[in-house]
């Protein structure tokens, strides 16, 4: 996909950018404001949710320590205990039934929470009670589904049942528990004792502010002992909450006592723990409910928005013209001068960026007027210049002809010698003028080489040997010509006077992406201090200059030497595979490579 800032014209991507940047912040600033509100109420209702559950928490724990001390007073009671320990069918017994159960029946009497006090006696069959209030048989309790839970404690508390006496319901409402064993004085459970308490009661303590939401009572094992309003219009089933309900309060932040969980629809979760019981009081809250109070700010928030972004698409417009038209009025003026009008000016009452446009291109199109008043005159010179180069090319040819005839005169006159000679020059110099071309292959190079060698052994009469060490894959790339002849015949001169017998060895390998060829000698050698001198010596600066013209410094030429131990002179250039092209104007801009 293409950068649509290089595709679309500048009006359309100013405009498009503009609004879009404009509406993502007026968004980000509306969806922010909302965001911060509607936290602040969210806040606010845990703060006071907290203050009420710990309320209610108060009066829950205080009436569940009235009861169980009540209930610990009457299973304590001497008269109770010795009542339990006589044989259901005695005398004694039967007398102190009425007694017994006006004990029992007074505390539902005295504390408007108990529905009714139950005692539930060993070794009875029979039942006898006044209302709900009474003594039972203890059958009655062992075969429901509460007794599992008393049989293995001293006493526990049972959350919302129906309430039956002699197999009938009493009250619509159920009761929520309290029942304590009664212990004989050598410790034998003779009986147990149950508190009932009002279920209306305990949803009326629990009623403060409940009717957006549920509120539950639960015991230390999250078991539900009473709900507000199993009815109430957002109440959620505690069945369908028990079993993610622990892993949501583990998963609170420590402290916070409160959490957000998706049950059927998003809702707020906030409780409060009992500091005696452990028992938590909880409330479950649609997260709609809370937010409702923020919405008329989001309707604000949402109408401010929505005219910011009206004002957006206004501005972006205006903006967008006034930035255009100097462009549009630049791109004409070029339009224009692509057919050859060189001496249109636009007109720039501009002081910013476009003005700095139009002031330079004014002066483009003035400079293109000189510029191409002096191609023409180039051209002109260059035609002329190479009509002399046409006339000059006789000369070479005049040269290799004169040469040739020199070597037919000394095999016919038997020098074989002067032949080789002649011959050996001849083909240095074809390939020294490569007509006219500046980079030959390193198998022309070579072969360069090899003749310049030939004609130093007749000269030295073989006092000097050469030896070429370049692999056969060099031969096919380009560099400049008459490179490392001039290194040779430095180190012919330099290394092997006064009659020193030695050997030149050039070699060439390929490392890094680049040649690197060697031109070394076992000769009598420079001292350090001379090398400077060496390095400006005409050959050398001349090979140095060529490759810093044609590569840049990234190439060049080192040199290493000392006293009796010969020279070695390393030249690097870059692989170039083919004829490089206009190399001067490269080295011109720096260019390292072909």
């Amino acid at each position: 996909m293409r950068n649509p800032f290089k595709t679309f014209s500048f009006s359309v991507t100013f405009f498009t950018s503009f609004l879009f940047i404009s509406s993502v912040l007026i968004a980000l600033l509306g969806s922010t404001g909302y965001y911060i509100t509607n936290q602040e109420v969210v806040d606010k209702t845990i703060s006071s949710r907290r203050l009420l559950l710990n309320e209610i928490n108060k009066q829950i724990e205080l009436q569940l320590q009235t009861v169980e001390n009540d209930s610990l007073v009457i299973s304590s009671n001497p008269v109770v205990i010795q009542y339990l320990q006589k044989s259901e069918s005695s005398f004694e017994r039967i007398e102190q039934n009425a007694e017994v159960i006006d004990l029992l029946s007074r505390h539902s009497y005295v504390n408007e929470a108990v529905h009714s006090v139950q005692l539930y006696a060993v070794n009875t069959t029979v039942s006898t009670h006044i209302g709900a209030n009474g003594v039972f048989a203890y059958d009655i309790l062992k075969n429901s589904p509460s007794y599992e839970t008393i049989r293995n404690a001293d006493s526990a508390w049972f959350g919302a049942r129906p309430l039956e006496v002699a197999g009938y319901l009493v009250g619509k409402e159920g009761v929520v528990s309290f029942m304590r064993k009664v212990l004989s004085s050598k410790g034998e459970e003779i009986g147990i004792l149950s508190f009932n308490l009002k279920l209306s009661y305990f949803r009326q303590l629990m009623s403060g502010d409940a009717a957006d939401g549920a509120r539950y009572v639960l015991d230390t094992s999250l078991r539900l002992m009473v709900d507000s309003d199993p009815e109430a219009e957002h109440a959620v089933p505690y069945d369908e909450l028990a079993d993610r309900l622990p892993g949501i309060m583990d998963g609170a932040a420590e402290g916070a006592n409160y959490a957000v969980a998706e049950l059927g629809a998003k809702r707020l979760l906030i409780w409060s723990k009992q500091q005696r019981t452990g028992w938590t009081t909880m409330d479950v809250i649609p997260w709609n409910e809370i937010t409702q109070g923020s919405r008329k700010i989001q309707q604000t928030i949402g109408l401010a928005v929505a005219l910011c972004v009206v004002l957006a698409i206004t501005m972006a417009f205006f903006l967008s013209r006034q930035f255009v038209r100097p462009i549009r009025r630049l791109i004409q003026a070029m339009n224009r001068m692509k057919q050859g009008h060189l001496d249109l000016r636009v007109e720039n009452d501009y002081e910013n960026e476009f003005g700095y446009l139009n002031k330079n291109f004014n002066q483009m199109t003035q400079n293109l007027a000189q510029l191409l008043e002096e191609v023409n005159e180039q051209n002109r010179r260059k035609r002329e210049a190479e009509m002399r180069v046409l006339q000059e090319q006789i000369n070479p040819h005049f040269l290799y002809n004169t040469l040739d005839t020199m070597n037919w005169h000394a095999i016919e006159s038997g020098a074989d010698e002067i032949s080789r000679m002649l011959s050996l020059l001849g083909r240095m110099l074809r390939i020294g003028l490569s007509s006219g071309a500046s980079f030959i292959t390193v198998a022309k190079e070579l072969e360069h080489l090899h003749c310049y060698a030939e004609l130093q052994k007749i000269r030295y009469r073989n006092h000097v040997g050469f030896e070429f060490d370049l692999p056969e894959s060099l031969n096919d790339y380009y560099m400049p010509k008459l490179t490392l002849q001039p290194f040779v015949e430095n180190a012919l001169i330099h290394g092997f006077h006064s009659g020193r017998r030695g050997t030149i060895r050039v070699t060439g390998r390929a490392e890094e992406g680049k040649l690197i060829f060697t031109v070394e000698d076992d000769g009598h050698g420079m001292d350090p201090t001379a090398l400077p001198a060496a390095r400006e010596h005409t050959g050398f600066r001349n090979v140095r200059e060529r490759i810093e013209l044609y590569f840049g410094f990234e190439y060049g030429i080192e040199v290493d030497s000392r006293p009796g131990a010969g020279t070695k002179v390393v030249v690097s250039l870059p692989m170039l595979d083919r004829e490089p092209i206009n190399v001067e104007g490269k080295s011109r801009e720096g260019d390292g490579g072909a």
